[in-house]
C-alpha cells in the first residue's frame, strides 16, 4: 500500500458522514481502554465494555483510548455514547487524513500522526491517531496498541508533575507533547545518519545516490506530515471552545516553540538531502570530465602521431627517406619529440 496516498475505492461515491475505514487494518479487533485520575488516586482498566463508558465519573480525568479503526460498529458505539457527529468520526477512521483540528458543537477534534521507523524495510511509517475531547472526556482513537504514551501514563501511576492535578487540556497538551518528542528523537537518528554520509561522497560510488534518494523520500514522508501540527497548535491556543484553560496555556505555548523546532529541523534536513544529491551529481561529473579530459588527451597526442604514420606508411615506390638505414628511428624520434612538445603545451595551458 502506498504511503502518500491511500486507497478510496471503498468511499468513492459516498455520501458525507458515510462511517468508512480507510487504511490497512493493524489490529485484529477493536478494543477500549479507560483510566480514569484525580489527585486522590488512579484507576486504568484494558478491555472494557461500551456498558462501563455510559457513566464516566465528572471528578476525574476521564482518557478513553480506542485500539483499532476498521469496526465502524464499534466506532459508531463510541460516537452515539458521547453524541460525536458522523462527519466526525469519518475523519476519524480515514488513516489517510492530513493532521487538522476541527472544532464541533461540545468539543474538538485533533487528527496528528505518530511516526515509528520499520528495521525491515528502512522505511518510516505513520499512525494517526484521533483526539476527541469533550466536556468530561478525551478519546484517543489509534490504530493500533502502541507505546506512544507510556511515559504520560507513568507520570499519572507516579504522579509525577502536575497531571493528576490538571484537567484533560493539561492530558492534550501531554499526549501531543509526546508524539512530538517522539518525533524529534526519530529524526535525530535519521539527521544523523543523513550528516554520516557526508564523508563518502567524494567516492562516489553509485549506491551512495541510492542511500541519498531513499533518506530524502523519508524525510519527504516525515515533512509532509510534521508541517500540520504547526496549524493545529496554533488553532488549539486559539480555540473558540474554551478547551485550553489559562492554567494550561503556557504550556501550548511552549508547545508551539517545540514544533517549530522540530520543523526547522525536518526543512534543514530535507536541504541537506537536497544538497547532498546535488554535491553528489557535481562529484560524479567531475569524475567523468577527468575521465573525458584524459582520453581527450589521449586521442589529441595520437591524432599528429596517426598522421605521421599514415604518411610514411603509403605504399609509393619514391618516399622520401624510404631507403635510408636510420628513417625507422628518425620516425619514432619524431613523434617522440611531437608528443612531448605536446603534453608541455597541455600543462603550460594547465589542461593536465
Amino acid at each position: 500500500m502506498a504511503r502518500f496516498l491511500k486507497t478510496r475505492e471503498h468511499s468513492n461515491g459516498a455520501a458525507p458522514g458515510s462511517v468508512i475505514f480507510l487504511g490497512r487494518k493493524k489490529t485484529e479487533k477493536t478494543t477500549f481502554r479507560l483510566m480514569r485520575f484525580n489527585v486522590e488516586g488512579v484507576s486504568d482498566m484494558q478491555n472494557v465494555k461500551k456498558e462501563q463508558l455510559q457513566h464516566l465519573s465528572t471528578d476525574s480525568v476521564n482518557w478513553i483510548n480506542v485500539y483499532g479503526l476498521h469496526d465502524v460498529e464499534k466506532i459508531k458505539t463510541i460516537g452515539a455514547l458521547f453524541s460525536i457527529p458522523h462527519l466526525i468520526l469519518e475523519d476519524v477512521v480515514n488513516t489517510d487524513h492530513r493532521p487538522k483540528i476541527v472544532e464541533f458543537d461540545g468539543g474538538l477534534l485533533i487528527i496528528v500522526k505518530a511516526f515509528f521507523y520499520n528495521n525491515d524495510d528502512k522505511k518510516i511509517h505513520t499512525d494517526q491517531i484521533s483526539f476527541v475531547v469533550g466536556a468530561n472526556y478525551l478519546i484517543c482513537f489509534q490504530e493500533k496498541s502502541n507505546d506512544y504514551f507510556n511515559p504520560v501514563r507513568q507520570r499519572i501511576q507516579e504522579n509525577i508533575g502536575r497531571i493528576r492535578r490538571s484537567g484533560h487540556d493539561y492530558l492534550l497538551y501531554a499526549l501531543i507533547d509526546t508524539l512530538i518528542d517522539n518525533t524529534l528523537v526519530l529524526l535525530e537518528k535519521i539527521g544523523n545518519n543523513i550528516e554520516a554520509l557526508e564523508s563518502h561522497i567524494p567516492r562516489a560510488e553509485q549506491k551512495l545516490a541510492l542511500t541519498i534518494y531513499q533518506y530524502k523520500n523519508e524525510i519527504t514522508y516525515l515533512r509532509k506530515s510534521v508541517r500540520p501540527y504547526k496549524e493545529i497548535v496554533y488553532a488549539l491556543s486559539h480555540s473558540s471552545q474554551s478547551i485550553i484553560t489559562d492554567e494550561t496555556q503556557p504550556y501550548v505555548d511552549d508547545l508551539y516553540e517545540l514544533i517549530n523546532q522540530t520543523i526547522d529541523a525536518t526543512e534543514v534536513y530535507y536541504s541537506m538531502v537536497q544538497d547532498q544529491l546535488s554535491l553528489y551529481n557535481t562529484y560524479v561529473n567531475n569524475k567523468a570530465n577527468e575521465i573525458m579530459k584524459f582520453l581527450t588527451m589521449f586521442a589529441s597526442i595520437f591524432i599528429p602521431l596517426t598522421f605521421l604514420a599514415g604518411i610514411y606508411g603509403t605504399n609509393f615506390d619514391y618516399l622520401p627517406e624510404l631507403h635510408f638505414k636510420y628513417s625507422y628511428f628518425i620516425m619514432w624520434g619524431v613523434m617522440c619529440v611531437v608528443a612531448a612538445v605536446m603534453l608541455v603545451y597541455f600543462k603550460i595551458k594547465r589542461w593536465i
